[in-house]
């Protein structure tokens, strides 16, 4: 099962036992070296994070044991290095080795479970409006993640239709 990045925000986070949650998910912090996700920004202005590690259960909700588990950013070194590096997947570029612009990335699914990045969603854009020439690009095609651009193999033509059934992907 993977779940998409623009499902993944927005989703509550809920303390183990309490019927009400306690926050819910703003941003997802990936590390771009190891296509992983290190952190869940739950607080944008206080910089509070949930490490993967915390989370018990993640289905339609996440789970955590308690309100502890919600750490400030910069008391997580890795997070902390991820964040001040500039490095986004969302709405990054995307070029191929040759140079060839395949549009920015929209959107991206995550394995739940091992928290690995699986592929990643891209289009061109008319205006910033209207999406168009749009590719699905498994994470093995990809070959390195910049601040500016994420390279991927010259052989990434495919084009695929994006179907999403609440919050999981489709095949």
């Amino acid at each position: 099962m993977e779940k998409l990045y623009s499902k993944i925000v927005g989703t509550p986070v809920f303390e183990d036992d309490l019927p009400q949650p306690l926050t819910s998910v703003k941003d997802v912090v990936m590390d771009p070296e190891r296509g992983k996700v290190v952190a869940l920004v739950v607080n944008v202005n206080k910089k509070e994070v949930l490490a993967p590690y915390d989370i018990i259960k993640w289905n339609d909700v996440i789970r955590i044991m308690s309100r502890e588990n919600i750490t400030p950013s910069e008391d997580i070194i890795r997070v902390n290095e991820v964040m001040k590096s500039g490095i986004e997947i969302m709405a990054n570029s995307v070029v191929t080795e040759d140079g060839e612009r395949l549009g920015k990335v929209f959107d991206y699914t995550v394995n739940p479970n091992t928290f690995d990045l699986r592929k990643i969603y891209c289009a061109k854009s008319l205006l910033g409006m209207f999406r168009y020439d749009s590719r699905i690009i498994p994470v093995k095609k990809i070959v390195e993640v910049l601040e500016d651009r994420i390279v991927v193999k010259n052989d990434t033509k495919v084009k695929q239709e994006v179907k999403a059934v609440s919050g999981e992907m489709a095949y």
